[in-house]
């Protein structure tokens, strides 16, 4: 049985890749921060190319207000700290706007530049992007002398000329921004451009001999290795190009690295390794760890036992740390992390979704809504008020009459707010992301918030029914088999069922577990989970439901827009997974116990059954379904979570119907495909998935990903810095066949 269940949980989410997502600054798009006034470009922002950076140094300053530069009185208006490609091409467009500035390095100019290997291959992608400003990067790929040689000419035309200068830190006062040097020197700004790139220190092995010093984590020169043994450490594009300027150089090279196989390099670069070792240049040893450095040889561990290789010089090119330290100090937030702040508005959110929650839902475990009305809080009266505007408003069969039951229900007023909220946070996410597939995708959701979930059952259906249409005939049939009679409630019958035609069983599962069985919503919630929704999924993936129709992730994808980044990752949130496989069995087990007593419900089994059901839906306090799974996981953890954990979390984690479709999802042909040669390993595309989903790990082996979580957002595709993604369909071999013609790219990459 254990070996049933571990071979599923690995079908369904557990093979799948699960990479974290390195920690960054906070960025807005506009390149602004937390801080006031200071501003962040360059590799920080998560895409580490040249023209990216240099966009972003140009845009930053060319974003400048006139009115910012003229009242900055005796205060500098621009510091600059970095003299990167970045921080070069802020200098640039700001000698161009005669913008007084200081340009800070701690070193030199384009120094990173100048410390890449000599020969080194340089790739200015995307090729279509051309960036803004006058500093331009030459056309085609070069190498490291000749991109250094046209940039330096460049900055020396423009009259840039840094000052030598090692920033500890940014701090704030009345006066604005002040920058403080470690000699002492203290710069007051109005405007500050961050443009360090990820110059933090080098990542360590952390093994015994790491700081012998034959060890380096950056190569100079090739040629100085000529009939040397060196060992390479690391799996990234750096790596590769060290690696082969080694054996193009004349040394006896090993590469070794962790994973079963070069993924993260570009294909140049992997097919450039693997051309040299078929050579015999050089020995690529995969799933490597080292263990040890000696003055000539290197321990690592692999599958089949330890390994000593022979190295006289080591290269240990593993990358390097985010400045986070610096940026601490500067006052930035960083993704990810938390303090006090963030705990407690996490509480207070919390609280504030725990009294929404249950002032809209009466006869749970804490009796605020039934509280609320006794003190004859709102909306308790307002039906009232209402009517006793006179005229239309108390002539139940007018439209505008029939509001006068529904405006005295909370639920009314929640769906009300629900649809304006998923209204205006919908045009902001379309203007953020201005592509024919969020667009489409959008309009769809508002739509259906706005009309079969809100304006059918609270305006239409009533309207109807107050004007007799569902007292006899065909209509009263129609009536009772969907919306049965209910005394004392306002509308007088439960239009509120409605719902079910958009929210399928078990995410609305009201419409199935009722006292007597409603026949029309079974025969309805059979063929919504069991033959439309498969068929869709099989098409179109889960996305065809979690992302165009679904109230959930309608308000996901406009509200929880902008907080998408904050979804954890990983494997042990992978496991998260399956508290929603919990819950649908449990979903299950309730609709098998229910219909026992529909079919039995004078016998012990009937019985039995029936009181077992009641118990785990309504009966037991802090534990029943209703409360636990439709109150506090999909109400006060699924939207107060937004802010702190991104908007998907019930979607992701918990919604029973999702779990579902995840198994669906298993079996369609929907797949987002990747180009791995456009791949750069930036990692966006993953940070950027609310679902979790290490897209990246697909893209960089070039192959669909099949990760069953995917709601079909387009958040990876639309921010993919060199337009590797894209949706599309796979035959039974997983041979791509389809691209969606629907466009999900953004134009900014195009």
């Amino acid at each position: 049985m254990s070996g049933a269940l571990t071979s599923y949980a690995d079908w369904l989410h557990l093979q799948w890749p699960s990479g974290q997502v390195e920690p960054l600054p906070e960025v807005a798009s506009d390149f602004s921060t937390n801080v006031p006034g200071l501003f962040i470009v360059g590799d920080l922002t998560g895409t580490p190319l040249l023209k990216f950076a240099v966009d972003s140094g140009t845009r930053v300053v060319r974003a400048i207000p006139q009115s910012e530069i003229d009242s900055a009185g005796d205060r500098i208006p621009l510091v600059i700290i970095g003299a990167g490609v970045a921080g070069v091409a802020a200098s640039i467009e700001a000698h161009r706007r005669g913008i007084e500035h200081r340009l800070l390095e701690s070193s030199a100019l384009l120094d990173t530049l100048k410390n890449f290997p000599v020969g080194k291959p340089i790739f200015t992608c995307p090729p279509e992007m051309e960036p803004a400003g006058d500093f331009q990067l030459p056309q085609g790929d070069l190498d490291r002398e000749g991109l250094l040689e046209s940039l330096r000419l460049q900055a020396q035309e423009a009259a840039i000329a840094p000052i030598t200068c090692r920033v500890e830190s940014v701090t704030t006062n009345k006066n604005g921004l002040q920058v403080h040097g470690d000699d002492g020197q203290k710069y007051q700004a109005k405007r500050v451009v961050v443009a360090v790139g990820r110059s933090g220190d080098y990542r360590r092995l952390g093994v015994v001999g790491e700081d012998l010093d034959h060890v380096s984590n950056r190569l100079h020169d090739p040629g100085d290795h000529r009939g040397e043994a060196v060992l390479v450490v690391g799996g990234g594009d750096s790596a590769c190009e060290a690696a082969v300027a080694l054996a193009d150089a004349g040394a006896q090279v090993t590469l070794a690295h962790r994973g079963d196989q070069l993924v993260r390099p570009s294909s140049e670069n992997i097919e450039r390794v693997n051309e040299r070792a078929g050579r015999r240049m050089l020995q690529v040893e995969p799933l490597s760890t080292v263990l040890a450095i000696d003055q000539d040889t290197v321990t690592v561990t692999q599958p089949e036992g330890q390994k000593r290789l022979e190295a006289t010089s080591v290269y240990a090119l593993i990358g390097r740390e985010t400045p986070l330290a610096f940026l601490r100090r500067c006052g930035v937030k960083i993704r990810g992390e938390w303090t006090g702040r963030s705990w407690l508005g996490l509480f207070l959110v919390l609280a504030l979704c725990t009294l929404l929650y249950h002032w809209k839902r009466p006869g749970v475990w804490l009796p605020i809504s039934e509280w609320w009305s006794s003190q004859g809080g709102f909306p308790a009266g307002v039906d009232r008020w209402w009517t006793g505007l006179g005229g239309s408003f108390s002539d139940s069969t007018t439209w505008i009459g029939t509001l006068a039951t529904s405006v005295a229900e909370a639920g009314f007023w929640y769906s009300l707010l629900y649809t304006l909220i998923v209204l205006v946070f919908g045009i902001r996410r379309m203007r953020r992301r201005p592509t024919p597939y969020v667009r489409w995708q959008t309009w769809t959701l508002i739509s259906i918030q706005a009309l079969p979930l809100f304006v059918l059952p609270y305006l239409i259906l009533p309207w109807l029914g107050n004007n007799g249409l569902f007292d006899a005939g065909w209509g009263r049939t129609f009536a009772d088999a969907l919306f049965p009679v209910a005394e004392g409630y306002g509308p007088g019958r439960e239009y509120w069922r409605a719902f079910g035609l958009i929210l399928a069983w078990p995410l609305f599962f009201w419409n199935v577990f009722t006292d007597q069985p409603l026949m029309a919503w079974l025969v309805i919630s059979l063929i919504q989970t069991f033959v439309l929704l498969p068929l869709a999924i099989r098409r179109w993936g889960k996305g065809v439901y979690c992302g165009w129709i679904c109230s959930c992730g309608a308000l996901a994808e406009t509200l929880g827009d902008t907080q998408r980044r904050k979804m954890p990752h990983g494997k042990m949130t992978n496991r998260l997974n399956f508290i929603g496989q919990g819950l649908l069995l449990l979903c299950c087990v309730m609709c098998d116990l229910r219909v026992i007593s529909w079919l039995f419900p004078d016998s012990t089994i009937g019985l039995w059954s029936g009181n077992v059901y009641s118990s785990i839906l309504t009966g037991i306090p802090l534990l029943s379904y209703e409360w636990t799974v439709d109150v506090l996981f999909s109400g006060i953890l699924g939207v107060g979570l937004y802010w702190h954990f991104s908007g998907r979390v019930w979607c992701r984690f918990a919604c029973p119907l999702a779990a579902l479709m995840n198994i669906y999802a298993r079996f369609s042909r929907f797949r987002i495909v990747a180009e791995k040669a456009r791949c750069i390993s930036c990692n966006v595309c993953t940070a950027v998935c609310h679902q979790g989903v290490d897209v990246m790990a697909f893209a960089q082996r070039g192959i669909p990903v099949e990760d069953p979580q995917c709601v079909r957002c387009s958040a990876c595709i639309e921010e993919c810095p060199t337009t590797v993604l894209r949706f599309g369909e796979v035959d039974a071999d997983g041979r791509v066949v389809r691209l969606d013609s629907l466009q999900a790219i953004s134009t900014r990459t195009q």
